[in-house]
C-alpha cells in the first residue's frame, strides 16, 4: 500500500456481542460494503472487530463480491475464537456470536458433500427430537385441559 491507511468505507453491518462472563464487556463487529481491489479484478470485503483492547481492521477476499464477503464473515468468527473467550450476541443469542462456521470447499466437492450429509443427519435428528418433545407437551397439555373440562 502507498502509506495510506485503509479504510472500512461504507458499513453495511454492526453487532455488539458481550463477553458472557462479564456482559459489561463489549466488541463491536463492524463490516465494510465489498469493494474491488485498487489495480486488481479481485474484491476485498473490510471488517472491523473493537473494544476490549482488540481494535483490528482485517479484510476477506474473493474473485467477486459474495465470495469477499463469505471469507470476511468466516475471517470474523476466526478471529472471534482467537480471542478465546466465550462471547454471546447481545440481547439475542445468550450463548453464540451469530457467526457459524462455513463448510469449507477448497478441500474438493467430496469432502464438502460429505460435512454437508454430516450437518444435515444433524440437524434433522435435532429437529426430529424438538418435534417429539413439542407433540409430548401439546398431548399433556390436552390431557390437562380436557380434565379442567371434565372436573
Amino acid at each position: 500500500m502507498s502509506g495510506t491507511k485503509p479504510k472500512i468505507g461504507n458499513i453495511i453491518g454492526v453487532r455488539r456481542l458481550v463477553f458472557r462472563d462479564a456482559p459489561r464487556k463489549t466488541l463491536v463487529v463492524t463490516l465494510g460494503k465489498p469493494r474491488r481491489m485498487k489495480g486488481h479484478q479481485d474484491w476485498e470485503c473490510p471488517f472491523r472487530i473493537k473494544g476490549a483492547g482488540v481494535a483490528r481492521l482485517e479484510f476477506g477476499y474473493g474473485v467477486d463480491a459474495l465470495q469477499a464477503l463469505t471469507t470476511a464473515l468466516e475471517g470474523i468468527r476466526a478471529m472471534l475464537d482467537e480471542i478465546g473467550k466465550p462471547l454471546a450476541w447481545s440481547g439475542v443469542l445468550p450463548d453464540h456470536t451469530g457467526f457459524p462456521r462455513n463448510i469449507p470447499i477448497g478441500a474438493g466437492p467430496e469432502l464438502s458433500s460429505r460435512l454437508e450429509r454430516l450437518v444435515d443427519r444433524q440437524l434433522n435428528r435435532h429437529v426430529r427430537q424438538l418435534e417429539r418433545r413439542h407433540k409430548k407437551r401439546l398431548s399433556k397439555a390436552g390431557a390437562s385441559t380436557a380434565r379442567t373440562r371434565r372436573d
